[in-house]
């Protein structure tokens, strides 16, 4: 039973939740209401003669400043996802005028009417045109749907609305303001534009009575673009308005539509806390822009091993065009492989150019590039002595970058790959990382074949000049680079004493760690001869990899040793029951109904079996032996059976003996085991070593 004090908390605890579900299911306050709430307490405060009385909230200056900021923070949002800010900005609270002025002009052309302060589109007037035509992006049954049409209206206004419109499928251009509200002053009295007479006016403003491209989500089609375009003909009293409409596809999250009801709701600065702007336009670009897509752990997934691909692929091209292949023969030496990847190039610039040109088909685009960066790999992967076409490579690489630089993933003034978040150049830190990764790689060939110290000694001696010589005074990047190749020259020297692991450990340490802390990638060599390959990365990203692939490491570590503690358990028992006397474990299967069976019943049995049968036809002499031993049985088995007093067959008893004869097989070999392997004290030796194993 809970202590008296804990009860009460409980029970106060529960209380308050109710009380807060209750709240938040309460209907909730009108903004009519708390300004009328906020009106009453100011005037009972002025009538107590309080000398300040609590100000009301300025609805219209609150509203401005609401808009204002989440003006602020929708651009600082596109700025982190590297989208271009537009050549206009426009705001409706700054084009009210003009938007009064633009419903006069549709009232004269005769397409609206006035009803209690607001004004409404007529639809019917306007459909009875000549040549216009009203519902060109939906077909019949958008226009008769009500849901839709309320929709168009808006929360504030769609009760009021119906009793004063015409035609179901008219809409407002004019809303007369409700106490409370945000008011501008009109010839119509105080009110505020309608959804979507603001995009009409603003979009006339600065782009004329037609537009060629019109863009926005499916979900404004219908009513709203619908409602634009037929505001601007009306206007403009034309009958086309705009060319084309792009509406990109919903968003769901793991399948389902983002909604707050759901606790799916993600906003972009959440979504850049877990990933980088890259990978989410990478992601976008991966689902076709005019369908449903989709964001989830499998989709920003794909994007990331996308962005991966090609990230290390602009690192080997670089690290390609680094090394001194042009002191080598040049040209296209491998005649075919040379000019398939010529051929592979120009077949992905194809299907890049025809993937834009089909309603910008992104999806294609990627796959193309990616396909591309595929064949350029397995190209580069062959054996010596096929040496690559280093121009070809760089040929792609720069395309890849350029189509990339296209959609806002790439970016910078590289003409290969991303740009790197580190604080240096390459060409920058080139010389102090190539004199590192070419002394790491002679210490760590030399304890791989575990070859004499004094070589490990004495390349690193010949590294000490490099040491002090290879980093510019001013360059951050290559002072931190140098500082490492000195630390790591220090760790070889003092693990040669420690043998070839210890120089391998401190290999491994300067590639995972020290490098990594600064924004350098070390790929080892795949090939005995080949040198390793840096490149330069974002710091938080490379250790990020590092520690993944630590936490898979102890992961695989933690398995294997699982396996090895269940397969020395299992050799644990095996011994164990080896050590025991076999008809000891026997027991239980020498139980019967009727009685037990004992030991002499059992090497009784041993002797009455045939002799093992060869491969092939019986032999004569096997058959008669198995009839002796048959005959030998039956009385035996006779005995046994009369002996339970009926309660068994003769069959059931030599079922049940011929099961324990096969255990008992079983235990033989397991009791030669035990006492081959040395008995009683092997046994102890191995239970220590799973305690060992297992603690």
């Amino acid at each position: 039973q809970a202590p008296p004090v804990a009860a009460s908390l409980r029970w106060r605890a529960a209380r308050e939740e109710r009380a807060a579900e209750a709240a938040l299911a309460a209907p909730k306050p009108t903004l009519l209401e708390l300004v009328g709430a906020q009106t009453a307490l100011r005037d009972a405060a002025a009538a107590a003669g309080m000398a300040s009385p609590p100000a009301v909230c300025d609805v219209q200056t609150a509203f401005v400043k609401l808009t204002l900021e989440q003006e602020a923070s929708f651009f600082e949002d596109m700025a982190a996802l590297n989208v271009r800010p537009p050549d206009a900005v426009t705001r409706v609270t700054d084009y009210v005028p003009e938007i009064v002025s633009y419903i006069e002009t549709i009232a004269r052309n005769g397409y609206c009417y006035e009803a209690n302060g607001s004004v409404y589109f007529d639809t019917a007037a306007f459909t009875s045109s000549e040549g216009k035509v009203y519902g060109k992006l939906v077909d019949a049954s958008a226009l008769a749907d009500k849901e839709l049409l309320a929709e168009g209206e808006g929360a504030l206004s769609a009760s009021s609305a119906e009793a004063d419109k015409r035609h179901p499928s008219d809409f407002a251009l004019w809303k007369a303001s409700k106490p409370g509200e945000p008011a501008w002053p009109s010839p119509w009295g105080e009110g505020r534009p309608g959804w979507h007479i603001e995009c009409s006016a603003m979009m006339s403003d600065l782009l004329g009575g037609e537009v060629d491209i019109n863009a926005g989500g499916i979900d404004l089609k219908f009513p709203h673009h619908e409602n634009q375009m037929a505001q601007v003909e009306a206007h403009y009293d034309c009958c086309k308005a705009c060319n084309y409409f792009w509406h990109s596809g919903h968003l769901s999250i793991d399948g389902l539509k983002m909604s707050k009801s759901l606790k799916n709701f993600i906003t972009i600065r959440q979504a850049l806390q877990e990933h980088s702007a890259r990978q989410i336009r990478l992601m976008f670009l991966m689902q076709p822009w005019d369908r449903p897509m989709n964001f989830s752990d499998q989709t920003v997934g794909a994007a990331k091993s996308k962005e991966a691909q090609f990230k290390n692929f602009f690192g080997t091209v670089k690290a390609l065009i680094r090394s001194k292949w042009l002191d080598e023969e040049v040209g296209w030496r491998s005649r075919e492989e040379d000019r398939a990847l010529y051929d592979q190039i120009a077949d992905c610039q194809s299907k890049c150019h025809h993937g834009f040109c089909d309603n910008f088909n992104t999806p294609q685009v990627v796959d193309a590039l990616s396909s591309l960066v595929t064949y350029c790999n397995n190209y580069l992967s062959r054996p010596p002595p096929a040496a690559p076409a280093v121009y070809l490579v760089q040929k792609a690489a720069v395309y890849i970058t350029q189509i990339l630089k296209v959609v806002g993933v790439a970016e910078g003034a590289d003409d290969i790959g991303f740009p790197v978040s580190s604080a240096g150049s390459e060409a920058e830190v080139e010389g102090p990382l190539d004199a590192l990764t070419e002394f790491r790689d002679a210490v760590r060939s030399i304890a791989r074949k575990k070859g004499p110290v004094e070589e490990i000694l004495g390349a690193c001696d010949a590294v000490a000049d490099k040491v002090q010589a290879s980093a510019p005074a001013a360059a951050r990047l290559s002072d931190q680079v140098a500082k490492v190749l000195a630390d790591f020259a220090g760790a070889i020297r003092a693990a040669a004493a420690g043998g070839h692991g210890a120089v391998l450990t401190a290999c491994d340490h300067v590639r995972d760690d020290a490098l990594t802390a600064i924004g350098v990638r070390l790929e080892d060599a795949t090939r005995e001869g080949q040198s390793s390959t840096w490149k330069l990365d974002d710091p938080e990203t490379l250790m990020k990899e590092v520690a993944a692939r630590r936490a898979e490491a102890e992961e695989r570590a933690k398995q294997a040793k699982a396996k090895a503690a269940a397969k020395l358990q299992q050799e644990v028992d095996k011994l164990t029951a080896g050590s025991a006397d076999p008809f000891e474990t026997l027991k239980p299967d020498l139980q019967l109904e009727g009685g037990a069976l004992s030991q002499a019943d059992v090497e009784a049995w041993v002797g009455m079996q045939p002799p093992p049968k060869a491969k092939g036809k019986p032999t004569p002499e096997w058959l008669d032996a198995s009839r002796a031993a048959t005959e030998k049985q039956a009385p035996f088995l006779k005995k046994l059976a009369d002996s339970s007093e009926g309660k068994l067959t003769e069959k059931a008893i030599s079922k049940r003996l011929d099961s324990v004869l096969k255990k008992k097989e079983a235990l033989d070999k397991q009791c030669e085991e035990y006492a081959s392997k040395g008995g009683a004290a092997y046994l102890a030796k191995k239970k220590e070593e799973l305690a060992a194993m297992l603690g």
